[in-house]
């Protein structure tokens, strides 16, 4: 147990996350963090290295098993090399593991090698980015106190054995800390004993900024990878089935995954070829290209199965697109369907391709929301504010 006056800095440190004015907390210069996560994941670096620019001297631990990974991105992707180094030189180290293939020996193996880590550079906690198998190497390395943060498919897709895993590795966290609010509640349903309590990542508000001037053309544009919870060929039938393609329509996916090359032949198959043209697959971009195809937008597209707190939508909404989003919790705490974007079933895709034509005929309703999108996202997902309510709370635990 944690003594009064620790619980009470932590509360105000979550509450200047959410938007709350408490006295600033200022970190101890001391503070070292051993933050398990991939350095091959955007928001995990993006977490790592705010929180270093925060004060804590964060210490980086990337446990991979031998192997090409089989996740959506690997450190090893040449796309992602120069970004990776960057990052590495944003904090102190980052120390990477390869582990054995097999899960429990992996975990084992993790475990013994992050006890050790810890003690070498002495750090004060242990902080996971993730509450699937990181959180399981925090609690069976006996290190305390830990902090998990949940991220999405960690909680919302965990099977019946992750789930009984999760009920004493969350529970016996410090604090879990969850990117949305719904996220929090389905923590809450695997660990109920667990101290569990929502905060944004958010985003980079200085750089993704409202473009100017807007744009009017009909433009969209999809940056969820090719991956089935994303179901990107939800949108690629609803393209299909729109009676009328107007010839100024542009559509780019802005991603990739192991699903892209079977969502171009069902683009292929399922547009005819007079539109097939206007609909393009991009592939991977620069955060510079990125930030270019959101200004040269006018909508954003996700048909999203499950989802923690979507950084693409909110990256959207910052700079002025207009949403069309599936109708999932997540998407619910943004969204209110008719006033600030469009909501859609599911897996609809004749429900999205309504909700397209509308997008498509009907601009002019638009734009009142496109002020008030960037108003939400400044107030609730400022990268700045919420990382330095997590510096101020991983600070009062140390």
């Amino acid at each position: 147990m944690y003594e009064a006056p620790q619980a009470r800095r932590r509360d105000e440190a979550l509450k200047r996350g959410m938007g709350v004015a408490t006295r600033p907390l200022i970190p101890p210069a001391c503070s070292r963090v051993a933050i398990l996560m991939s350095i091959a994941s955007p928001w995990a670096r993006l977490i790592a290295s705010r929180l270093s620019a925060l004060g804590l001297s964060a210490h980086v631990v990337d446990f991979q098993p031998w192997g090409k990974g089989g996740g959506y991105l690997d450190a090893r992707d040449p796309f992602q090399a120069e970004s990776i180094g960057e990052f590495r030189a944003t904090v102190a180290k980052v120390h990477s593991v390869r582990t054995p293939r097999s899960l429990p020996f992996r975990l084992a193996y993790a475990a013994q090698q992050l006890r050790s880590f810890v003690h070498r550079c002495r750090a004060d906690l242990v902080l996971t980015l993730g509450g699937g198998s990181n959180a399981a190497i925090a609690y069976l390395s006996g290190i305390r106190p830990y902090v998990v943060y949940t991220v999405g498919s960690d909680v919302l897709m965990a099977g019946w054995p992750q789930r009984q895993v999760a009920r004493f590795t969350l529970a016996s966290a410090a604090v879990v800390v969850a990117n949305g609010k719904n996220l929090a509640a389905r923590t809450r349903d695997i660990a109920a004993d667990a101290s569990v309590t929502p905060l944004y990542e958010g985003i980079d508000l200085a750089f993704f900024r409202l473009a100017e001037p807007r744009v009017t053309a009909p433009r969209l544009i999809c940056s969820r990878g090719f991956l089935p919870v994303y179901d990107n060929a939800t949108i690629i039938r609803a393209l299909g089935s729109l009676p009328h393609f107007p010839a100024d329509l542009d559509v780019s996916f802005l991603s990739f995954g192991p699903l892209l090359s079977e969502s171009i032949a069902l683009a292929d198959a399922v547009i005819a070829r007079e539109w097939r043209d206007q609909v393009r697959f991009v592939g991977w971009v620069s955060d510079a290209g990125m930030l270019k195809a959101l200004h040269s937008a006018s909508c954003y597209v996700s048909a999203s199965l499950s989802d923690g707190t979507s950084s693409s939508l909110l990256e959207a909404m910052a700079c002025g697109l207009f949403p069309i989003v599936s109708d999932i919790p997540a998407n619910r705490e943004w969204i209110v369907d008719g006033d600030n974007g469009m909501l859609f079933r599911p897996g609809d895709h004749l429900a999205l391709a309504r909700c397209l034509e509308r997008a498509v005929g009907e601009r002019a309703w638009m734009s009142s929301a496109l002020e008030t999108n960037r108003r939400l996202v400044e107030e609730r997902a400022n990268v700045d504010t919420n990382m330095r309510a997590l510096s101020d709370l991983l600070s009062s635990l140390c």
